[in-house]
């Protein structure tokens, strides 16, 4: 029971659906039945035939009910999706109260906002809706109130005549009910539901006039109809065009309904008041139309169809769109179908409202026709720029008047002036002034760039086109100087802008753009091209406005494709530059060529240019290598030029490298005392000062125009500078006139990570001359670094010139210093001989050291060594410890460390009034001998240890103020070394033959048979030997004492122990000595009871002072490579110290052999010890002992006596010669 009453309900449900179905499909079919008859109502296209179902786009229809109190509305379009129908007071879809019919089956309300934004509303006097959705058309049926007395401002009361319907469908329905942006729009005329329609419906073989309104009706139909009433079609497509329309395509000759990019046709209506205009293209953005006077995009008036279904006016002054109102149009109707966006709307020729934005197509006034197409669209719907999209008609016309234009590339064939100026090269030198780079280019295919000018009759204005084939900009210069400086410049940039700047030294500098009309740019197929009017001149006072009157000269400059800078303004063009090749009156007609001397002439006339040509000529240049080509395989390069005051310098500074390229002044010739100018990749220029080897940054002050560029691995700076500055500041150097500075070229250190220059290690040239910048100079280079002193005298790191242009000391002599020499120093002085600067160099890994002996020795010597630490020290020697001290009077110091060659350059006072005794006077007079020392040892903290045998010293003293070139001498035979020799001979003598004979004969050979001199063999030989220890003992004490200055250094280096224990064992033997030989002679009387003590005391203080005196020598004579001691003799044979040795080992074995003899044979007879003394005064000193009988010396033991003595005495012989050579 309970599912036959369910099925019962859903059966009535489905018979009354249906129902309403069949009612609402009738409806649909006889929808337009009443048009024109009882309906006011709106279809598109204009010419379908609304009684045919499907013919029509769409159509919409609004009555009014018997009682008048209800607006019935039908709608019925071809989409999917909605079709709304809009009530407005104006022909825009702005401010319009909108009722859609949504595919969701329901009537929305909404409200269209200024801005084309849609805002839901609520459904007020809404009733009656029906919507259904079949076979992709949608079709309603809805009342709405004709007024409503609490409604609002946005529910329109219809009892007025103010109102337009505008038609829309096909964008997409939101989840809440809103609408996104249609696709298809139409525009009606305004309707009155107080009227009825007047005209009859158009039968269906009414011939299509596709969308189109007539000359007599804005909309192409009156309130009830869809007829022209005055017959004068004006069709979408190109038929008819120059007939019954005027029309312009892009391109020429396509289908406007198919593959036009751009088209526009018109035509007026009898009384030529109003003309109706279609405008479409295929974009998906906007197509525009604009009525220039000047033959370009400036001071046109422009009509755009938009893909937002709007119609916009705007202006464009310049280059810039200005939207305007809206104002003297009806009709207006837009579509996006296909791809093919379409507006139809009617002007009125005039306005009489004194607005010249709105301008007069009255009969007899002509005007070029614009079409622009698919540009973007900005945020608030106005259009954006077209860029290539742009194409002007081939004349201006009539536009009241039938013409078919076409259209023509060369954009601005003629000028206000009606003087032409095409942008071609044709007519150059002939109809107008023309400049091109490449000379004999196509300005349309393949020039850098390109301008032409022409004056007008009255040369009160002159027509400027300036295009290129580039991606950023192209400009052109009037030059007073002949150069980039005092120069006015107008750019043509890729963001479709003209503008104008000046430039102050090689800064470019934004200014006002006046002075100029008709601009116009345009970006097409690659050529960036734009075209303005110029007045030649401006009565205002702007000094950067130059005036092109007649008879006044300007050289012409072109650039072209440097980089935009963000804000749009033109940056550095790098080589990118092309200067006429004379200057010329831009109110006369000129055929110039150009030259690529960049710069050639200065604001004195003087080039400066980033290549090498015009060096020495036109500007001063510097290159390395030499001959380079600055803007391909240059390491470094500069050029300068000063102006005619010689008040101002203009440097360009390049390289290839990506770190940095630097330039210095330097007052000392090397680094030291030096003004750095560095152009680093991080496209900054900074200023530095040196002081010895360290840069200091310091501020960039007096410098103009700067300008940084790094293109295809080369870096680039362009500067200005002033030749002095009045501050006091001495870091900031006088160039003026007269001023000579060596000029110093420095690339690719690195970058520290503060942006400051790092050391640039061997990448390094100075100039082979100091000069003076403000004078034209081509440099050379050398890598003879510092050859110039500030005295003009050269000084070398070769050895080129020794002893002729400088002085020199080399180790090998002959050897090359920059490959294969131990050390190398050469000096020069200045004229007034008050400094010396220095060269000391050589192979090694370590330091490398020159010194001024006083002595002839290491001792009591100045010393400045060179350390692969990059760090020059000064040191003293006393004796031979080194102790550091402070480097002072030193300037102009640079360590460099390169393929393995160690190089300083430094600069020395020869004197200093500050009585430190450790600086010595070089003054001119003084001679000191001059010591090189290499490859050391480098202490922990970096100073200089032990050379080894790594020294050489000159043959001679030297005045250093002089030239000389020396020799070294392997035997150093001069001054303190030569007593160091006489001291160590004289000690081999004593301690290794006399003290050994002495000992051993005393000890051992008492029983030699005879005597001498009337005394005992062994006591004659024992007393001669000994007093030759003294002697030899005093004299080579007294020689090492003169030959260290008085004093010995105790310690020093833990590797200098062997050195300090010799000389304390020295001091020691001696004191023994003399302590022994004190004993000897007050020694007691034989039998006496202090005479065994006498006798014990003697030999041990003999003993002990032999056995020291065989380690001291051993000490002095240790000199091995591989040792860090400093030896007595630096050249001494290694093998002498085994010599040595071996004696001492020979000596104590034959003492052993001597001492076992007598437990194995022992002699006979008895043998005394003592000696008696001789008389003194007739009293014998001592008495005789008893005569005994005196034992005999085997054979065999006078022969081992001969042989020590023999082996004793070769073995001193060999060591003494061996000091010696």
């Amino acid at each position: 029971m309970e599912t036959s009453s369910i099925m019962e309900t859903m059966t009535l449900i489905s018979l009354i659906f249906l129902m309403f179905a069949l009612t609402v499909g009738s409806e649909a079919q006889q929808l337009g039945s009443g048009c024109g008859q009882s309906l006011h109502c709106i279809k598109t296209p204009i010419t379908c035939n609304d009684q045919v179902a499907g013919d029509c786009q769409a159509v919409a229809s609004v009555g009014v009910s018997a009682d008048g109190t209800k607006a019935l509305f039908t709608l019925s379009a071809k989409t999917t999706t909605y079709i709304a129908l809009g009530i407005t007071a104006s022909p825009s879809m702005g401010e319009a109260d909108v009722y859609a019919c949504t595919e969701n089956n329901e009537v929305v309300r909404s409200w269209n906002a200024p801005g084309y934004s849609n805002e839901m509303e609520t459904r007020i006097g809404v009733s009656d809706e029906s919507v259904s959705l079949a076979d992709g058309v949608i079709t309603c049926q809805f009342s709405r109130a004709v007024s409503l007395s609490d409604a609002g401002s946005r529910f329109f009361d219809l009892t007025s005549a103010n109102y337009y319907l505008i038609m829309s469908w096909g964008g997409q329905v939101l989840p809440n009910g809103g609408l996104t942006r249609h696709t298809g729009t139409f525009v009606g005329s305004q309707f009155d539901l107080s009227t009825p329609p007047q005209s009859p419906p158009p039968s269906a073989t009414t011939p299509r006039v596709a969308d189109q309104p007539s000359p007599s009706n804005p909309v192409g139909m009156t309130p009830g109809g869809t007829s022209v009433p005055s017959g004068t079609g004006v069709p979408s497509g190109a038929e008819g065009c120059g007939v019954t329309m005027g029309c312009f395509s892009v391109p020429e000759g396509c289908n406007p309904d198919t593959n036009c990019d751009a088209f526009s046709s018109w035509v007026p209506n009898s009384e030529k008041t109003e003309i109706t205009i279609v405008l479409q293209g295929r974009t998906d953005t906007y197509v525009a139309m604009g009525f220039s006077r000047s033959g370009g995009m400036d001071n046109t008036e422009v009509y755009a169809c938009t893909s937002r279904l709007a119609l916009l006016r705007s202006r464009n002054d310049g280059t810039t769109n200005i939207p305007i109102e809206l104002k003297g149009v009806s009709g207006q109707e837009m579509t996006h179908t296909n791809g093919i966006l379409r507006c139809t709307f009617t002007r009125v020729v005039s306005l009489d409202d004194n607005d010249g934005s709105f301008f007069d197509l009255s009969s007899g006034n002509e005007h070029t026709i614009i079409l622009v197409w698919s540009g973007p669209l900005q945020s608030d719907g106005n259009i954006g720029y077209h860029t290539q999209n742009r194409q002007p008609s081939s004349r201006a016309i009539d536009v009241t008047a039938i013409a078919a234009l076409e259209g023509t590339n060369k954009e601005d064939e003629t000028t206000p002036g009606g003087t032409g100026v095409p942008s071609g090269a044709e007519g150059c030198g002939v109809t107008m002034g023309c400049f091109s780079v490449p000379e004999g280019c196509n300005p349309d295919t393949n020039c850098d760039a390109f301008s032409s000018w022409v004056a007008n009759p009255e040369k009160t204005e002159i027509t400027i086109v300036l295009q290129g084939r580039t991606d950023t900009y192209v400009a052109m210069g009037f030059s007073r100087s002949g150069g980039m400086d005092n120069t006015e410049v107008y750019a043509c940039t890729s963001r479709l802008a003209l503008l104008r700047s000046r430039n102050d030294g090689t800064t470019n500098i934004p200014i006002e753009l006046k002075g100029v009309s008709g601009q116009e740019v345009t970006h097409t197929n690659g050529i960036l091209r734009c075209t303005f009017t110029r007045v030649v001149s401006l009565d205002d006072n702007d000094g950067s406005f130059f005036d092109l009157s007649s008879g006044n000269e300007h050289t012409i400059i072109l650039v072209w494709s440097g980089p935009l800078q963000g804000n749009g303004n033109i940056g550095y063009h790098a080589q990118n530059r092309q200067p006429s090749s004379r200057a010329i009156d831009v109110t006369a007609i000129a055929a110039l060529e150009g030259t690529n001397k960049e710069d050639e002439t200065t604001p004195g006339g003087t080039g400066v240019s980033g290549g090498a040509e015009g060096c020495g000529v036109t500007m001063g240049c510097f290159s390395v290598p030499e001959g380079c080509n600055p803007d391909s395989n240059c390491d470094a390069f500069s050029s300068w030029v000063a102006n005619p005051e010689k008040t101002e310098i203009t440097i360009v500074l390049q390289g290839r490298t990506d770190t940095y390229v630097a330039m210095g002044f330097s007052r000392s010739g090397g680094m030291d005392n030096t003004e750095v100018y560095a152009c680093t990749s991080r496209l900054a220029l900074l200023r530095s000062r040196n002081e010895g080897t360290t840069n200091i940054p310091i501020e960039l002050k007096g410098v103009s125009g700067q300008e940084v560029t790094h293109t295809d691995g080369i870096l680039r700076c362009t500067f200005t500078r002033v030749v002095s500055l009045d501050d006091n500041d001495g870091s900031f150097f006088d160039l003026s006139s007269g001023n000579e500075h060596t000029i110093i070229l420095v690339w690719s250190g690195p970058l520290q990570n503060d942006g400051n220059i790092g050391y640039h290690a061997q990448n390094r040239q100075p100039s082979s001359r100091a000069i003076d910048v403000t004078a034209i100079a081509a440099l050379e280079g050398t890598n003879k670094e510092d050859e110039t002193t500030p005295g003009g005298t050269g000084v070398s790191g070769g050895a080129e010139g020794c002893g002729v242009t400088m002085g020199c000391f080399s180790v090998p002599e002959g050897c090359n210093p920059d490959s294969n020499c131990d050390a190398f120093s050469s000096w020069v002085a200045n004229p007034e001989k008050t400094e010396i600067t220095i060269v000391l160099q050589g192979r090694t890994d370590t330091y490398v050291a020159m010194g001024f002996s006083r002595s002839g020795g290491m001792d009591n010597t100045e010393v400045y060594a060179c350390t692969s630490r990059l760090a020059l020290l000064r040191s003293r020697n006393e004796g031979t410890t080194n102790i550091p001290i402070e480097l002072k009077g030193v300037s102009g110091q640079e360590v460099t460390d390169t393929n393995g060659i160690l190089r300083c350059t430094f600069t020395r006072v020869v004197s200093l009034d500050d009585n430190d005794g450790s600086f010595f006077n070089l003054s001119s007079g003084n001679e000191h001998t001059i010591i090189l020392v290499w490859s050391g040892q480098l202490q922990d903290n970096g100073n200089i240890d032990y050379h080894g045998q790594n020294r050489q010293t000159s043959n001679k003293p030297v005045d250093v103020t002089a030239i000389a070139a020396l020799e070294g001498t392997t035997n150093d035979d001069s001054g303190g070394i030569l007593l160091r020799r006489f001291h160590g001979a004289l000690m081999v003598l004593a301690w290794l033959c006399f003290a050994s004979i002495g000992l051993t004969t005393a000890r051992y050979f008492k029983d030699l048979p005879g005597q001498t001199c009337s005394k005992p063999k062994w006591f004659f030989i024992h007393r001669s030997a000994m007093s030759g220890v003294l002697i030899c003992c005093l004299v080579a004490f007294i020689l090492i004492l003169i030959a260290v200055g008085g004093s010995y250094p105790i310690g020093g280096s833990p590797t200098n122990v062997v050195r300090s224990l010799h000389g304390i064992f020295g001091f020691i033997v001696v004191g023994l000595c003399l302590i022994n030989v004190m004993m000897a002679l007050l020694r007691p009387h034989p039998g006496e009871p202090r005479r065994n003590l006498f006798n014990w005391a003697h030999w041990g203080v003999g003993t002990s002072a032999h056995l020291l005196g065989l380690f001291t020598i051993l000490a002095g004579t240790a000199n091995f490579e591989s040792q860090s001691q400093i030896p007595l003799f630096p050249v001494l044979k290694p093998y002498a110290f085994w010599v040595v040795v071996g004696f001492v080992v020979w000596h104590f074995c034959l003492w052993i052999i001597f001492a076992s003899y007598p437990l194995f044979c022992k002699p006979s007879g008895e043998r005394s010890d003592d000696v008696t003394l001789k008389a003194v005064n007739g009293t014998p000193e001592e008495s005789p002992p008893p005569q005994q009988e005196k034992p005999s010396l085997p054979p065999a033991m006078i022969y081992l006596c001969s042989a020590y003595y023999a082996v004793t005495i070769a073995t001193t012989i060999v060591i003494i010669i061996l000091i010696f050579i």
